[in-house]
């Protein structure tokens, strides 16, 4: 097995390095952040890919050409579509829905439908998620709604929730598990809550370090059993 941990802002990037003392190597500085690090014993290519799906599916397909990565992990913050999920909760996901495939007017396609998988809802390794479920009967897994978009209106939230199951909503993952689906690559993806359904801008600033630094601790558990 090889890893390849995939993170989106330096806010996140740098929770790696802010309560640890983790043995790295800087490998890569363009065409993203990227360093060799151990954790938990193992070798991890740890890349920092910037914010929205374009830039996450470039990277992802960059661990794979470059340096045979065969399992991707994402952690990060998101954003909670619903009142029940609090702050700094810790989530995992299980399906992925995109908000923003839109075909209905060209072809009658429902929204979210993606061809190349027959699916609305894209889903990650079902043994790792297995694997975490087992293990981590407390961490809810949850559908994501993922667009390049930071959502902070409660109504679209309403519409994303009552009519596709969603309770988060981010801007990576799925660009993450298409590069990953594509070359059949393992992946699983950890976040924190960092903004509540009815927070925004302010909430997300002031919660983003915090919730990302609890999220990476739990991730290091996760990494132990892979």
């Amino acid at each position: 097995m090889k890893l390849g941990l995939v993170v989106a802002t330096k806010n996140e990037f740098q929770a790696i390095f802010k309560f640890r003392n983790i043995d790295n190597i800087k490998l890569e500085q363009v065409p993203f952040p990227l360093f060799k690090i151990i954790l938990e014993g193992k070798e991890i290519y740890a890349i920092n890919c910037g914010i929205g799906e374009i830039n996450s599916a470039l990277a992802t397909q960059h661990l794979i050409d470059k340096y045979g990565v065969d399992t991707i992990i994402n952690y990060g913050v998101v954003g909670s579509l619903v009142d029940d999920l609090d702050l700094n909760s810790t989530v995992i996901i299980d399906k992925i829905f995109d908000y923003e495939l839109d075909l209905k007017e060209l072809d009658g396609t429902p929204l979210g439908y993606h061809q190349d998988f027959d699916s609305t809802y894209l889903i990650p390794s079902k043994d790792l998620l297995e694997l975490v479920k087992k293990n981590f009967p407390n961490i809810p897994h949850v559908t994501c709604a993922s667009g390049n978009k930071f959502l902070t209106e409660p109504k679209f939230k309403d519409y994303l929730h009552d009519n596709f199951g969603c309770l988060i909503c981010e801007m990576e993952s799925l660009g993450i598990l298409i590069a990953s689906l594509k070359h059949n690559c393992r992946s699983i993806f950890i976040k924190g809550v960092s903004d509540s359904k009815n927070g925004g801008l302010d909430e997300y600033y002031k919660m983003v370090d915090e919730s990302a630094g609890i999220t990476f601790e739990i991730l290091t558990q996760i990494i132990k059993l892979l």
